[in-house]
């Protein structure tokens, strides 16, 4: 809905109003004759636009300074398009000026480009973090499947960027050497990363709208990578592609905090064995006071079925289960000796249903229900 305040004269009103009020996406919060009512009436509501009739400029000549610092845009309508209202509409900074005869055809649509809910159907990006406490949870698994199952599902460019900046596993599970890491973009540039350098250190997954980022090849390296770098990376890639998985490592370091802080959602994973549900438990009472937005937090339980049952774990946890992904048994690793991701190599794995499910859920969740009719087929 758009906002709009309105300060003409006879007969600018009547045709205004005869224009504004067939607009469904408008709502006249005022109208008056009086520039100073106005401006007075302006600092006291919260505005999408104002539109002035030129014709009361002549006789207001003190509060056209003020105008000019107005933080909605003005709308000036002429009588006649010449030098004298060019000049006023510059001098209140007004971003258009339009004649009478053309209100009807020309300010229906610019009043349409101020309306912030038509944005609703438009994308927006998402980082989605992956984190464990422990290792061994699948957590790796969950962020390499989940990327491409994104890619796939939503059509839309997806990175999966590799966070575990001193053992990262990604690389050695879907590409082998990358000339560019993480460690190679940030080298050298101590302050930013150089958006064309980023762009090069992308890896082009084939057939996918997918791009990886790989981790430093050596532990060592890890360091090289700060806060601000990750921060700068996810900003970059928020701009270029649609969905970023981050695959997190288990500590809580600032490098892993910057993504977390970043991301959209953030799934924490455990497996149902005793102890590694009270360290995932004991991280997740940390991240809760740092999150306190319950839909960003999503506890998943991997393997679930196999070990503690799932209403001791229920008591465990201090968030709700948001995802349960049953046990892929032996195909997850036989997967990644094959250097290629469980959704790819064995698409009717329970394991890569439910990865996918997750997906979909996802890309319904953030792009809405238009999204459901996906494709059904798998890699």
């Amino acid at each position: 809905m758009v906002r709009v305040l309105v300060s003409a004269g006879s007969p600018a009103m009547e045709s205004l109003n005869q224009t504004l009020r067939t607009l469904p996406f408008v709502e006249i919060v005022a109208a008056t004759g009086s520039i100073r009512d106005a401006v007075d009436m302006a600092s006291l509501d919260v505005l999408d636009a104002m539109i002035i009739d030129e014709s009361l400029l002549s006789d207001s000549w003190g509060l056209q300074d003020r105008l000019a610092r107005e933080p909605f845009p003005l709308i000036l309508i002429v009588e006649t398009p010449n030098a004298e209202a060019t000049r006023r509409a510059l001098a209140i900074h007004a971003i258009d000026a339009i004649t009478h005869d053309t209100i009807g055809t020309l300010l229906p649509p610019l009043l349409k480009s101020f309306d912030k809910s038509s944005e609703a159907g438009t994308v927006i990006h998402h980082i989605i973090g992956v984190y464990s406490a422990k290792g061994g949870v699948g957590k790796t698994t969950l962020a390499v499947n989940l990327a491409w199952s994104l890619a796939r599902v939503s059509e839309r460019p997806t990175c999966l960027v590799d966070l575990d900046l001193q053992f990262g596993d990604i690389g050695p599970m879907v590409h082998d050497g990358p000339e560019i890491t993480i460690r190679e973009l940030v080298e050298g540039s101590p302050k930013r990363v150089e958006e064309d350098k980023l762009a090069r250190a992308l890896i082009a997954v084939d057939g996918l709208p997918l791009d990886l980022l790989l981790a430093p090849l050596n532990p060592q390296y890890a360091d090289l990578v700060e806060s601000h770098h990750i921060k700068e990376i996810l900003s970059q890639l928020k701009s270029s592609h649609v969905y970023t998985v981050c695959d997190l490592s288990a500590a809580l370091s600032d490098q892993n905090l910057s993504a977390m802080d970043m991301a959209d959602v953030l799934m924490v994973v455990a497996t149902p064995e005793i102890i590694t549900l009270r360290n995932v438990a004991r991280s997740l009472k940390v991240l809760q006071t740092l999150y306190p937005d319950p839909r960003k937090l999503r506890m998943v339980v991997n393997r679930s079925g196999t070990g503690v049952p799932a209403e001791k774990i229920k008591e465990i946890m201090p968030v709700a289960v948001s995802y349960w992904m049953p046990s892929g048994g032996v195909a997850p690793v036989r997967s990644a000796n094959t250097g290629k991701p469980l959704v790819v190599v064995d698409p009717g794995n329970a394991l890569a249903i439910s990865v996918e499910n997750i997906a979909k859920m996802l890309v319904e969740e953030f792009e809405g229900s238009s999204r459901k009719t996906v494709r059904k087929d798998v890699l």
